[in-house]
């Protein structure tokens, strides 16, 4: 069962900028704003109003917000809020801009509730790129280590356990540098699944989405039923985690017990790039990075998510972070009658397992998932209790 929502921190960092596209440019605080109390909540999830470039929409189906840097934030009530200039692409203007990912808030689909509780470990994000491709840069930092996937499964059974072993990357060195890292079991569905006890990816994962045609689109998001991608690379410190499934008690329970800390590494993350100043540093941090494979011509959103490496709150302890890439230019596929469908998530990641539907943006039915599933990492899986 979940706790109440937390409220947001209104800004991990000193300010919440939009940047050129194609600019090694540093987005500190991730996730600005908190929940808002109405429909004409400022600055979006009750943070404070900030002097910005953007209003609403504040949240999609909520209130809109005024302000804070267009960053998303619902509000409890009202009509959908009007698009700002700093929430989604503007046409003509190549950019990236970092938004608040938009939750939680409750809807039909149960995982639009669900709180991410660790974002402020999401110190900075640092997305670059050009109209082809793009690289996020994703900086952690907190009092235990990034928990980069899960290592062995046991399942306790009512004739026994059972174990099974995954490959994750070890630490090299500390701090360690790793390219194209093994993440552990990235089983999407069933008792081997890599997932927390809320259905997320326990090892850093990038979602994304096409927002060439809706501007507005958040198919690809978690929440959505978006496919995760893995990281191309790790750097800093980190470890794995052992999830253990009760199947002698109804309903099953789920656990995720990560492994020990290695030596504090602070900021020294044994890579090519340093830490942007100013961060707050609780002893050990990391660097994880994507490739994001573009199409010439298209915007997306991009989320991000991690664990950090206690897992000691009720449905796991994680943080998620959303930047846009715009297009913009005279070659961008809206200008030129070349965007194709509308909206869509990313592919590259784990597929479902054999006797899961697909669903989401790329499944063949849409968002749709039979009753008491629900569609989570691109697959129908069980439903997860909100309170």
């Amino acid at each position: 069962m979940f706790s109440a929502r937390p409220k947001r921190p209104a800004c991990v960092g000193l300010q919440c900028p939009t940047l050129s596209l194609g600019l090694a440019a540093i987005l500190l605080a991730v996730g600005c704003g908190g929940q808002g109390s109405s429909a004409s909540a400022t600055g979006g999830h009750g943070g404070m109003t900030m002097a910005g470039t953007g209003g609403g929409p504040g949240g999609g189906p909520h209130g809109p917000g005024t302000g804070g840097m267009g960053m998303m934030g619902p509000g409890s009530s009202g009509a959908a809020g009007a698009a700002g200039a700093g929430t989604i692409c503007t046409a003509g203007v190549q950019q990236t801009i970092i938004v608040d990912c938009g939750y939680p808030y409750t809807s039909s689909n149960v995982l639009t509730s669900v709180v991410f509780n660790e974002s402020e470990v999401l110190r900075a994000i640092q997305p670059s790129g050009s109209a082809s491709s793009g690289v996020v840069k994703l900086f952690y930092n907190d009092e235990h280590a990034l928990t980069l996937g899960v290592r062995s499964v046991v399942v306790k059974s009512a004739s026994g356990s059972t174990t099974t072993d995954y490959s994750v990357s070890p630490l090299p060195a500390d701090p360690g540098s790793v390219t194209s890292p093994e993440t552990g079991s990235n089983v999407l569905a069933g008792a081997q699944n890599g997932l927390d006890p809320s259905l997320r990816p326990m090892w850093p994962s990038l979602f994304i989405t096409d927002v060439s045609v809706d501007p507005t689109s958040r198919v690809g998001d978690w929440q959505q039923g978006g496919r995760p991608s893995g990281p191309n690379a790790v750097y800093g410190t980190w470890k794995a985690a052992v999830r253990t499934v009760d199947e002698t008690v109804s309903p099953n329970t789920v656990s995720i017990t990560p492994d020990a800390d290695p030596s504090k590494n602070d900021w020294t993350l044994g890579g090519p790039d340093t830490a942007p100043p100013g961060l707050s540093n609780e002893g050990y941090g990391a660097e994880v990075v994507w490739n994001v494979p573009f199409a010439a011509g298209h915007s997306y959103r991009v989320q991000v998510l991690v664990h950090d490496g206690d897992q000691n709150k009720a449905g796991g302890d994680s943080g998620e972070a959303c930047v846009l890439f715009c297009a913009g230019g005279s070659g961008d596929c809206e200008s030129t009658g070349t965007c194709g469908g509308t909206g869509g998530s990313g592919g590259g990641g784990p597929s479902c397992p054999s006797g899961t539907s697909a669903c989401g943006g790329g499944g063949p039915d849409g968002f749709t998932c039979p009753s008491g599933l629900v569609c989570a990492n691109g697959c129908c899986l069980p439903t997860i209790p909100i309170s």
